[in-house]
């Protein structure tokens, strides 16, 4: 009887904790079921421009005169005259009197190579009278020196040369006078008055004013895009001539100018230097400054015009050549491209993408291939 009584109360424990768990899974809360959204990363984007235009290459490099004449004595003497102009920085007009050297000496010279033309042709008319007496004298079988013949030639050769001397005499004179041969600005002076000069001292420096050139450095690629080859000169070269604008950094002010010829040898780092000329009333930028020798600029060539160029921000470039096109369904693709050249803005690409194609504009880290997008158009 005991142990029916321990059963039965277990039975009873059983029950009660069934229906109590019965109880609590019938009363217990429903799971609430939420919506999660996925938020669609907003990218910014430029559309492909396709363009027939020149490729603008950059470059940079120091201004020089084209005409620098360097002037120097062809007499010795003392200085006895300069002209007030002759000054570093003073301009000069083309025949303008500079220098007078000492004349005297040189007056003296003329006088002396006068007589001896004089003697020389005194000892000519003698020799000439003596040579028809001579051949006069003179048998059938006289040798040359008997009838003059070499007298008369030696001479009529003095006499040559006493006029040479004279004329060579006359040209020293004239050399007292030492002029500009150009209109320009002068850059150097070397003597003052009352100096004595020798034949070949130099005088002053100067640098004509109508046209200037500056030295830009291209590798090939830059080259073969403005379409410039080694070696091209206007003479030799194309008729057709890259235009070229020089910048100033600092005031903005600009030159325009062409590509005449390339240098004649590489750089040590491989760069061929071309030149770039600058002429006549070009030489004032547009707000009226002029171009000095020895300004460092920027220059901005352009070259032939190439059909259907691709051209995007450069910024747009991933590292490795690629971009990231936004395709139709607003999903991105990784595409590469082949990059013509890099310009200072803007990227020029040889890859054939379609007009209008949408390019992600801007640095982004976590995009995926095949993620979708919402393209905002950047102004």
């Amino acid at each position: 009887m005991k142990q029916l009584k321990f059963f039965i109360i277990g039975l009873v424990i059983l029950a009660a904790a069934g229906y109590a768990g019965y109880t609590m899974y019938i009363n217990a809360p429903k799971p609430q079921t939420q919506e999660v959204k996925v938020a669609i990363p907003q990218v910014p984007y430029k559309e492909v421009r396709i363009s027939t235009q020149s490729i603008p290459i950059f470059s940079r490099g120091r201004v020089s005169a084209s005409r620098v004449h360097k002037i120097a004595s062809q007499v010795s003497g003392l200085v006895t005259d300069i002209a007030p102009e002759l000054k570093k920085g003073e301009i000069v007009n083309a025949d303008q009197l500079l220098v007078q050297i000492d004349e005297q000496p040189l007056i003296l010279d003329i006088a002396q190579k006068k007589a001896q033309l004089t003697q020389t042709k005194l000892r000519l008319e003698e020799t000439e009278a003596n040579a028809r007496v001579a051949r006069r004298q003179a048998g059938r079988n006289a040798s040359d020196y008997a009838r003059f013949v070499p007298q008369l030639a030696y001479a009529n050769s003095q006499v040559e040369a006493a006029e040479a001397a004279l004329q060579y005499a006359y040209d020293q004179l004239e050399n007292t006078k030492i002029s500009s041969p150009i209109e320009g600005k002068v850059v150097d002076v070397f003597i003052n008055e009352g100096d004595l000069v020798q034949t070949g001292s130099p005088v002053a420096v100067l640098y004509g004013m109508d046209q200037a050139e500056v030295r830009l450095p291209l590798n090939d690629a830059e080259l073969m895009i403005i379409g410039v080859e080694e070696n091209t000169s206007t003479e030799t070269g194309p008729s057709f001539m890259p235009q070229v604008t020089l910048r100033d950094y600092e005031s903005g002010d600009e030159w325009s100018g062409y590509i005449v010829r390339t240098d004649g040898e590489r750089s040590a780092n491989q760069l061929l230097y071309i030149i770039a000329q600058v002429n006549g009333d070009e030489m004032y930028s547009n707000t009226g400054r002029y171009l000095v020798p020895g300004s460092f600029l920027e220059a901005e060539i352009r070259g032939q015009e190439i059909e259907n160029m691709r051209i995007l921000p450069r910024e747009v470039i991933l590292s490795g050549d690629a971009i990231w096109m936004i395709n139709a369904d607003n999903t991105i693709q990784r595409q590469p491209v082949t990059i013509r050249y890099r310009g200072k803005e803007f990227a020029y690409i040889d890859t054939a993408l379609p007009p209008g194609t949408r390019v992600v504009a801007g640095n982004f880290n976590r995009l995926v291939e095949g993620m979708t997008v919402e393209p905002i158009r950047k102004k």
